[in-house]
């Protein structure tokens, strides 16, 4: 039988692995390129829409962004499946990454870098108003 409760584990996870080693997208890994679009622009906040598959600023959306996004957010109903919850609980799900451009520092791995620090937060709400979220965080640094 489905359950509600794997809800807050399909948060932890959806949010673990988009930010991961996992999400690497031809030249970079996704935090890479975005926090390169994020510098560019100055706007330091991506808002994504799971289930629409709809995210904002467009400024921030090259198509390498997009075709992750879009990856991801298309694996997001087998994830709440094989998690043991069904997708008829799902009401919304939504993710926000945000980078702190004003705080950097100089890669402790390798000095040629510049990283500054990123906080994930993945939210479900279900159909009965529970909200589920979780936050990652850490450094990254684009490559290129």
């Amino acid at each position: 039988m489905a359950s509600r409760k794997t809800l807050k584990s399909v948060s932890h996870n959806f949010g673990h692995s988009f930010v991961s080693l996992m999400n690497f997208i031809e030249t970079d890994y996704f935090l890479g390129l975005l926090l390169k679009e994020m510098r560019k622009t100055k706007l330091n906040r991506l808002d994504v829409d799971i289930l629409n598959d709809k995210s904002y600023p467009k400024e921030l959306l090259t198509l390498k962004i997009l075709k992750s996004i879009g990856y991801w957010n298309k694996s997001f109903p087998k994830l709440v499946e094989n998690s043991g919850s069904s997708m008829e609980y799902v009401k919304s799900a939504k993710m926000i990454i945000e980078f702190d451009l004003a705080l950097s520092r100089v890669c402790s791995h390798d000095k040629q870098f510049i990283e500054n620090p990123y906080v994930c937060e993945i939210t479900i709400l279900d159909d009965n108003g529970k909200e589920y979220r979780k936050q990652q965080n850490g450094w990254w640094f684009p490559e290129n």
